[in-house]
């Protein structure tokens, strides 16, 4: 027993220190690899939400151009859609400090019962530019074709959505 014990030695200094070295360069490394994965992360979580931004922005856009009775275009960034019930929305960027935030203005004053003015932002300050394009031309138009782009404040990606709609309620 005596003889076992004398060959039993413990972890020499030089042991100990190659042993920490290699510990801390592993485990630099797994903290880079944790570092780089959630500034990739971040920046995905980012994009996925300005492309549901802009997906919802169009959606809400489009179902107003589908049950809409007639479009008009005060310029290429503002699209007046008027209602089978008089009322009339019109979508436009703010201006001034609120120019990336698009508005939904809902007229009804001629609906019966009326109602009044109201102004209410669909997105808050990421619309970065929104174009509504006629088809066939201004005074008469049958369609409408809509590039919507989406900027993220915090990253500066941009995500644009092209698309096009008619309304199904033309007379």
């Amino acid at each position: 027993m005596r003889k076992y014990i004398a060959s039993e030695r413990g972890v020499t200094l030089l042991e100990l220190m190659i042993g920490m070295t290699v510990t801390v360069i592993l485990l630099s490394g797994m903290l880079s690899l944790f570092g780089a994965s959630l500034a990739i992360w971040t920046v995905e979580k980012s994009r996925t939400i300005m492309q549901q931004t802009a997906r919802l922005t169009v959606d809400k856009i489009m179902r107003e151009i589908r049950y809409g009775k007639e479009l008009s275009l005060n310029n290429t960034h503002s699209l007046r859609v008027t209602k089978l019930s008089g009322e009339i929305n019109t979508f436009q960027l703010g201006e001034g400090l609120h120019g990336s935030t698009l508005y939904i203005i809902i007229d009804k004053t001629k609906v019966i019962p009326a109602g009044g003015y109201s102004t209410n932002p669909i997105t808050e300050n990421v619309v970065t530019n929104l174009l509504f394009i006629p088809y066939p031309e201004m005074s008469n138009i049958q369609a409408i074709g809509i590039t919507l782009e989406v900027t993220d404040p915090s990253t500066g990606q941009k995500q644009t959505i092209h698309t096009a709609g008619f309304p199904w309620n033309r007379r």
